[in-house]
């Protein structure tokens, strides 16, 4: 994943009452998604759909396409902005706080074994033998 990375969570199961909402909510991702255009992905899952975002000002543009798009279509729907958190691993409320850069940051075990004495777990030492144990170990 991105270093920030924005989610939009559309609930559309309050705009699909009738048939003919239904209809026009199945377009409504690929409507969202050419206003948008390459500057967000965006899924869709029955009833979900997501739009995801590299930075807070592509969430908040997102949002406000994605209300246009709804409001055009006389449909409604719950919103909820979400960011990734890496250190919790889970999608947060996008105002809360991140814990500290350092948290969020994957564990560096490489690191961790030379500043315990371990040798390089990146590198395998073979000790030499005499030549008579290597042909027996062929034979």
């Amino acid at each position: 994943m991105a270093a920030d990375e924005f989610r939009l969570e559309i609930d559309l199961h309050e705009a699909l009452h009738g048939l003919g909402d239904r209809l026009r909510a199945l377009d409504l991702d690929d409507d969202v998604e050419e206003r948008l255009g390459d500057r967000v992905i965006v899924t869709r899952d029955g009833e979900r759909m997501y739009v995801y975002t590299q930075s807070r000002e592509a969430l908040d543009e997102a949002e406000r396409v994605v209300g246009e798009v709804l409001a055009e279509d006389g449909l409604s729907a719950e919103m909820r902005r979400r960011r990734w958190n890496p250190s919790e691993r889970f999608w947060q409320d996008a105002d809360e706080p991140l814990s500290s850069a350092d948290d969020a940051r994957p564990p560096d075990y490489a690191r961790q074994a030379e500043e315990e004495g371990v040798p390089n777990p990146l590198f395998v030492y073979v000790e030499g033998h005499e030549p008579e144990f290597m042909r027996d170990l062929g034979s």
